[in-house]
């Protein structure tokens, strides 16, 4: 036995003891580090968020609302459908996001809605589902936010369709008041799952580049992080891609038109869309996305919000920070501006 004992203390102990370990550090840092740190990727957390959080307000508006029958009993001035850009999916969680500042700066009641289902994750699909199923109409919302990350926006339009069924009720197990991303928020083994696949076997879904100057307030504000994803998406659409984007954007403009809503679209620029002017030798194909989506939708322009025209100016000023270093997301400053946009095109 006590060899055995001394057997184990040579061999399982210790990596069991790294394990909870890891299982500790990773989720000590999830609920003060954005979202590439949560990774273990980045060495940035609690510091530096704690630099910009002066810039948080409380937290004011509705989340999670998953029953649209709930809308009509309490209508809301603002609903708002969108990904983790609209449910404080950044370090600084709900209170820095876009949809807060909307709330607190203009005085409406704003809620988001969340789908039951969580396969739902196109926020056009969702909309039109909603509206031309009589979820949604001016009878008990007047102003409808719809904001998509460039990121994912070529694909989730391809699948567009208009033969979805009425999003399905919740149920009783359903607690409402409950973001997606706190509903698929990854569990500590999870995360040292992904913290070992991406230190010891080496694949990594986070890009590295040197910027030109100094654009974060970080432990290294020369340095750009952000996902390969920004790469897989949106870069070079073909003659197909471009009908498929402005037919989803078409007949959703045309549904809430058509029901007396008044249908604001927010684009939330790529990270690396943003900064890839300002990389040193830039390995990696320019993304044009944005500027296409504005070419394409030239006629719309007055209801649409492109986040990246809002903040380029910011970088050529030579500000810091208008992402966060260790996440994908808008710091809370240029969440605001964002804001700004949006309020001015509400009804």
């Amino acid at each position: 036995m006590k060899k055995f004992l001394k057997k184990i203390s040579y061999t399982v102990l210790p990596v069991w003891l790294f394990f909870v370990g890891m299982v500790i550090y990773l989720w000590s840092m999830d609920e003060s580090a954005g979202d590439l740190m949560r990774l273990g990727l980045i060495e940035a957390g609690p510091e530096y968020n704690d630099s910009i959080a002066a810039q948080l307000l409380p937290r004011v508006y509705y989340t999670g609302e998953s029953d649209d029958s709930v809308l009509r009993a309490n209508p809301a001035d603002v609903v708002v459908i969108g990904d983790s850009f609209s449910h404080g999916g950044g370090g600084l969680g709900k209170e820095g996001d876009y949809v807060n500042y909307v709330a607190h700066d203009s005085g409406r009641r704003v809620v988001v809605f969340t789908p039951q289902d969580p396969s739902l994750s196109s926020p056009m699909q969702v909309a039109y589902d909603l509206i031309v199923h009589g979820g949604f109409d001016s009878t008990n919302i007047r102003n409808l936010v719809v904001e998509e990350a460039e990121r994912y926006l070529v694909p989730r339009h391809s699948g567009f369709t208009t033969t979805n069924k009425p999003l399905p009720r919740p149920t009783a197990e359903v607690e409402l008041n409950t973001s997606t991303d706190e509903r698929k928020e990854s569990s500590p083994l999870l995360r040292v799952k992904d913290y070992i696949f991406y230190h010891v076997f080496g694949y990594n879904p986070i890009c590295e580049a040197r910027l030109s100057r100094p654009m974060f307030g970080g432990p290294e504000p020369y340095k750009l992080y952000f996902f390969n994803e920004d790469l897989l998406y949106g870069m070079g659409c073909d003659s197909l891609a471009q009908r498929r984007v402005v037919n989803c954007f078409d007949l959703v403009i045309a549904a809430a038109r058509e029901r007396g809503i008044n249908l604001v679209i927010v684009i939330a620029c790529d990270k690396y869309d943003m900064y890839q002017d300002y990389i040193v030798d830039n390995p990696y194909p320019r993304k044009t996305l944005n500027e296409d989506i504005e070419r394409w939708m030239a006629q719309d322009s007055d209801r649409i919000v492109y986040s990246k025209r809002i903040h380029m100016p910011l970088l050529e000023q030579g500000v810091r920070d208008v992402y966060m270093f260790n996440d994908t997301h808008w710091s809370p400053a240029s969440a605001r501006l964002v804001a700004a946009q949006v309020i001015s095109r509400l009804k």
